[in-house]
């Protein structure tokens, strides 16, 4: 009898094996080889799905996003106040969790790729343009109108800053001291903490970061 296979599950698999490969070995390490023996495979499940390196980019580039969007709305759900929906939002930002630094790495590895296509470069970069904009809804509720465009510039610099800080010197930036800045930030701007503050458990970063492992 036939085995039944989940192609989504499938696709997801390979995505998450290129993100690894990426992020430990930059585009230099990524083959179709690579992913299937990280996937315990040959290389037809992989050429299966994806035909040539730009399908499998534009892939990863497209379910990146989507994933990220999804994310962000979830986490909205568990915010009570304005000001929690916020500081979930800057902790989820940064790569306080493995499956965080890994998507920043390979995410950061791509975009200074030469082999990333004009196309899957843009897909990536639309992501700074709608975390601008999640950004700027967040604030609107928390500081004067006047005061949001400058608010939103100075988080995402901020926060681009400590992300490529990370996955440069991941070992001088454990989770208490990326949460710290969140934490710096919000009272920068006269924004209360949430009533548990910001979380300094690595355990309950992962908790309330949806950047956590998935379930299997």
């Amino acid at each position: 009898m036939p085995r039944f296979v989940d192609h989504d599950v499938r696709k997801r698999d390979i995505v998450r094996a290129t993100l690894e490969i990426l992020a430990e070995s930059g585009t230099g390490g990524l083959s179709f080889r690579a992913v299937a023996a990280r996937l315990g495979g040959s290389t037809t499940l992989v050429t299966h799905y994806f035909p040539n390196q730009d399908a499998l980019f534009a892939e990863v580039a497209s379910s990146s996003l989507e994933q990220w969007v999804e994310e962000i709305d979830e986490l909205d759900q568990r915010g009570r106040t304005p000001e929690e929906r916020l500081q979930n939002l800057l902790v989820w930002l940064m790569p306080v969790t493995p499956l965080g630094l890994t998507q920043e790495r390979a995410r950061i590895n791509l975009l200074s790729s030469q082999l990333l296509g004009v196309g899957h470069r843009t897909a990536l970069e639309e992501w700074d343009v709608k975390i601008r904009s999640v950004l700027r809804s967040h604030l609107e509720e928390l500081v004067p109108q006047a005061d949001v465009e400058r608010t939103v510039e100075l988080l995402r610099v901020t926060i681009s800053g400590v992300v490529l800080t990370v996955v440069e010197h991941p070992d001088s930036w454990p989770v208490e001291r990326q949460l710290a800045i969140v934490e710096h930030l919000m009272l920068l701007l006269g924004i209360p903490l949430a009533e548990q503050g910001v979380v300094v458990d690595p355990v309950s970063a992962l908790e309330l970061s949806p950047r956590a492992e998935p379930h299997a």
